[in-house]
C-alpha cells in the first residue's frame, strides 16, 4: 500500500522496459492517490507513445486540472493536438505542382485542418509560456504557427523575443 514502493517498482519495470507493468502500476498508483498530478502526466506520456492520442490528452488534461503550472502537460497535450501536422503539410506539399482545380480545393481543405490544430495548440502553448516566458523551443513554435491563424501582430512580438533571446 506504501505509493513510494509501488511507484518505485513502476520505475524498476520502466527501465526494465517492461512499458504495461509500467502502466498497470501507475493505475494502480492514481487509484491510491488521484490528484497526484505527475502520475496523470506518466500515464499521458504512456498513452502517448503508444498512439492512444484520446487517453494521452485526457491524462494531460488531468495534470493540468490538478496542477494549473505544469509546463510539461501544456507541452505534451499541445504535442499531441499537433500529431498529425507533420502528414498534413506533407499532403500540403504533394499538391504544389498540381494545376488540377481537386488539387487546389484538396490544398485548400489541408490548409484548413492544420489551421483548426493551430487554434487548439496556440492556446496551450501561450498558457507554458506564462510559466516559461523564454523557451526557444515554445517562442519559436509560436511564430510558426501564428500566421496560419492571421496573427501577425502576435508573430512580430514573438520573433522580437527570439531575437533579442537568441543574441
Amino acid at each position: 500500500d506504501d505509493l513510494n514502493l509501488i511507484l518505485t517498482e513502476a520505475n524498476v519495470h520502466y527501465a526494465m522496459g517492461n512499458i504495461d507493468k509500467f502502466k498497470e502500476l501507475l493505475e494502480f498508483a492514481t487509484e491510491k492517490d488521484p490528484k497526484n498530478a505527475e502520475l496523470q502526466y506518466n500515464l499521458g506520456v504512456i498513452a502517448a507513445d503508444a498512439n492512444d492520442f484520446d487517453n494521452a490528452k485526457k491524462y494531460y488534461e488531468r495534470a493540468i486540472t490538478l496542477k494549473p503550472d505544469y509546463v510539461d502537460a501544456y507541452i505534451n497535450l499541445a504535442v499531441v493536438i499537433l500529431d498529425p501536422e507533420v502528414k498534413i503539410i506533407n499532403e500540403m506539399n504533394s499538391l504544389i505542382d498540381c494545376n488540377r482545380a481537386s488539387c487546389l480545393d484538396d490544398y485548400n481543405n489541408l490548409k484548413i485542418q492544420k489551421r483548426e490544430l493551430y487554434v487548439k495548440a496556440i492556446p496551450l502553448i501561450e498558457k507554458a509560456l506564462e510559466f516559461n516566458p523564454n523557451s526557444l523551443p515554445l517562442l519559436k513554435k509560436m511564430a510558426e504557427m501564428l500566421p496560419a491563424v492571421e496573427r501577425y501582430d502576435d508573430e512580430k512580438k514573438y520573433k522580437e523575443l527570439i531575437k533579442s533571446l537568441e543574441q
